[in-house]
């Protein structure tokens, strides 16, 4: 009698115990599964529970014990076998979780969730191809397991098949976003196809149904990243921080975003700190060498790039940066041999290709090759141009609109600056002089040199989205209050003193296609200087059909287009001089080159700063350099690429036609204007 109400109690515990595990309290089973197994230490079903209840707790090594014990009862237990795996794969014991796959697999063909282990397993070790079929049929033999899909859909994704992944996905995808790891998953297929207009709504009920959930949040970072809003990105990275901060992926993000913004000092730190958390990573590695490289450590560059080759030795972008940081002799020079070799591989990506032919056109370049330089790079255009989806029909007809509404000048502007430093902008077309001309002038001891500064373009964002309704830039912009200006004025000197430290009373800002924008910093900054950087229109097309952006400048990589992007910057720029004449200074690159000292002292003049004999001093330039002129410029004043051009005069047959059809050259090639 007692052995039956003995047996009939320990039914009992266990029943409520497995009933506690289904219903999701997986502590409240453990609890009781703990004393069943001591009672009835010989029962299957009691460790298999147990174990169960371990896994969703995270507890895998004492899952794999209690899972051992079940099956040694009865070793026909194909899901132990199975859940035995996963717990092996949780504590990274990868080989031991693909045996007992296997041999889940042995016992019973096609079992869906030996399938999907052995699938999961090979596709974290980026065996696409092998692990894709495994999960085919998983999912063909068990349409319900969403693991299998949920799997299946990231293999398509991380092995670049993005349209297959999304038709994986999304019968787990519905309209509230409740299903959190499908629609992860779903937007991740939108990011990679481009399709960037989609995603914000679905991020939007992501964020509203799982707050503050750092997965969402390394989401909407990612999207941020690939749309360039950089400030966005610092905001979400320090929101992750917070939480995490050992998270290298989202340091080196918040690295980047801070690269872009050309706050090298919190790049570099950022970088560090990635290098800190994960010193296997080429590409944090990389970007350390990066900054660096921006603040002139030449021989801390190549440590941190190198490095970054000993880690993958194939990492095309340290080999890059090494290239353009260095003077090729010769082609058996050991980095133009590794980069040859690499040219010479069919099998990689046409991204890594065209990396690669750039670099290949640099050490071409360099070693007086140039018919090779200008294949090369002619290559790396056209491999760039694969990637690039933009209507420039429509984008240069936004240009042109510009010029027919901003006819007069602003009718409102600032009347005061907020409590910063006064920007001087340099702009103009990119690779014109701009980062030269920003070095002489962060000489003078009363300016800090910021470089590249997106928040012109931040402006406009914020101003398109007027809490009046939408506006259209340029179109909708003549009318604007100088309240609506002034926040943007403050919102412009937030960010700046956000990025750096000004003690100084005036900071340049040069972002060459401050150039688009100049009524609209007439408006915010009307007291500012404007100094007008110009360079030989052939010059400059050369130097940026030879440069391979970070960016998303993507009007560069065509000939065709790129001659036409320069024809509206002439256009635009004759236009600003004439409207606010007298108040923009112009700057000629070969000027200043041949005639530095006298340049100079007309520049200073021109950027609206008294004299000071510093601005003569090369060794004073102290400001980070970002820009595909990091190291000549740290030469100090070179005319060695003054009519570059002409090396490669006779591939540009049609830009030359097009400049002399629209009066900007003459039959000899001298500028017009």
């Amino acid at each position: 009698m007692k052995n039956n109400q003995s047996v009939q109690k320990i039914e009992k515990l266990f029943i409520e115990s497995a009933t506690k595990l289904q219903n999701g309290d997986p502590a409240g089973a453990r609890r009781g599964l703990e004393k069943v197994a001591k009672l009835a230490p010989k029962s299957a079903a009691v460790w298999y529970n147990l174990a169960l209840a371990g896994q969703h707790l995270g507890l895998h090594h004492k899952a794999v014990k209690e899972y051992q014990k079940s099956l040694k009862i009865n070793p026909s237990q194909i899901d132990a076998m199975v859940n035995l795996g996963l717990s092996h794969k949780a504590l990274e014991q990868v080989d031991e979780a693909r045996r007992l796959a296997e041999k889940a697999l042995n016992m019973q063909k096609g079992h869906p969730r030996a399938l999907n282990l052995l699938g999961s397993l090979l596709a974290e070790s980026r065996q696409y191809t092998e692990a894709i079929p495994l999960l085919e049929e998983a999912l063909a033999n068990d349409q319900e397991n969403t693991d299998a899909r949920q799997n299946l859909a990231n293999s398509f994704l991380e092995s670049g098949d993005s349209q297959k992944a999304e038709e994986v996905i999304l019968p787990l995808v519905d309209e509230e976003a409740s299903a959190k790891v499908p629609t992860e998953l779903y937007v991740q297929t939108l990011l990679d196809q481009k399709r960037y207009i989609e995603v914000p709504p679905i991020l939007k009920k992501l964020k509203s149904r799982y707050q503050g959930d750092e997965d969402v949040l390394i989401l909407e970072m990612s999207f941020c990243e690939l749309i360039n809003d950089n400030f966005s990105v610092v905001d979400i990275a320090e929101k992750i921080l917070n939480k995490s901060p050992r998270h290298a992926r989202v340091w080196n993000s918040l690295g980047s975003a801070y690269f872009q913004l050309d706050s090298i000092a919190n790049a570099k730190n950022s970088y560090q700190k990635a290098m800190d958390f994960d010193a296997e990573h080429p590409e944090y590695s990389n970007n350390l060498g990066l900054a660096f490289a921006s603040l002139g450590e030449k021989d801390k560059a190549e440590h941190y790039y190198r490095n970054a080759l000993s880690l993958s030795s194939d990492y095309v972008e340290a080999y890059r940066n090494l290239v353009a940081m260095k003077k090729f002799t010769s082609l058996e020079d050991p980095d133009a041999v590794k980069i040859n070799h690499l040219w010479e591989n069919d099998e990689l990506p046409d991204q890594t290709k065209c990396k690669v032919a750039f670099a290949l056109g640099k050490i071409y370049d360099d070693c007086g090759l140039y018919d090779q330089a200008f294949a090369s790079y002619d290559e790396g255009n056209r491999l760039k141009s694969l990637e690039i989806d933009m209507d420039f029909d429509q984008y240069f007809g936004h240009i042109d609109r510009i010029i027919d509404v901003f006819d007069r000048k602003p009718a409102q502007s600032v009347a005061v600056n907020q409590n910063l430093g006064q920007p001087i902008f340099i702009l103009g077309m990119s690779r014109s002089g701009t980062t030269l001309v920003e070095q002489i002038i962060s000489r003078h001891p009363g300016v800090t040199g910021c470089g590249e500064l997106s928040c012109i373009e931040r402006a406009i964002g914020n101003l398109e989205k007027n809490p009046d309704g939408m506006k259209i830039y340029p179109d909708d912009f003549i009318g604007l209050s100088e309240e609506v200006l002034a926040k943007e004025t403050k919102g412009y000197g937030d960010w700046v003193s956000r990025l750096h430290d000004i003690q100084t009373p005036f900071f340049t800002d040069k972002m060459p296609f401050n150039f688009v924008h100049i009524w609209l910093i007439k408006a915010l900054f009307p007291k500012s200087s404007i100094v007008h950087c110009h360079r030989h229109p052939l010059d400059v097309i050369v130097s940026n059909y030879f440069q391979l952006f970070g960016s998303d400048i993507n009007f560069v990589y065509n000939l065709e287009v790129l001659t036409g992007y320069y024809l509206r910057y002439h256009k635009l720029m004759r236009h600003w001089h004439q409207l606010f004449a007298g108040e923009i200074y112009k700057v000629q690159y070969e000027a200043l080159v041949a005639d530095s000292e006298n340049q100079t002292r007309l520049l200073v003049e021109g950027a609206g700063l008294q004299w000071d004999e510093a601005c003569l001093d090369p060794n004073r330039s102290d400001t980070a350099v970002r820009t595909a002129s990091i190291w000549q410029v740290r030469e100090g004043i070179y005319t060695s690429s003054k009519e570059r051009w002409r090396r490669y005069e006779k591939h540009l047959g049609a830009v030359i036609e097009t400049l002399q059809s629209h009066h900007v050259l003459d039959e000899e090639c001298r500028y017009l204007d």
